[in-house]
């Protein structure tokens, strides 16, 4: 197993299962090629351009950086990748706890993630 989907699924377990009322539907592709976004998990938060978070429940879809993970392409507003090489990323990230305090960082990487409507 890919250390990055390793890494994932530690998150997951770690975070439990929230009760936010914030996501953007995300599928994580197995082939860089394949994503959209390219996520960097940074070791500090100043290194990020974006602190995000992963939820479990969805109500409304009104912020990017508020993720939530479906099971098929087809159901997804953008596919990711989590690299392993910072140089491979368009998007440094750095995991928070909770949909407030995810925030862009870096501004000029929101074009990135602003799918659907989102901005």
């Amino acid at each position: 197993m890919r250390l990055s989907i390793k890494i994932l699924s530690i998150l997951f377990v770690l975070l439990g299962f929230s009760g936010t009322s914030a996501a953007q539907k995300f599928f994580e592709v197995e082939d860089i090629k394949d994503a959209q976004a390219r996520f960097f998990l940074v070791d500090a938060a100043q290194d990020a351009d974006l602190y995000f978070c992963i939820i479990y429940d969805e109500k409304e879809i009104t912020q990017p950086g508020i993720l939530m993970e479906v099971e098929t392409p087809k159901e997804a507003q953008i596919t990711l990748i989590f690299v392993d090489d910072v140089k491979d990323a368009n998007i440094k990230v750095w995991m928070v706890d909770t949909p407030a305090e995810v925030k862009w960082i870096d501004e000029s990487k929101r074009k990135i993630l602003a799918v659907g409507g989102l901005k």
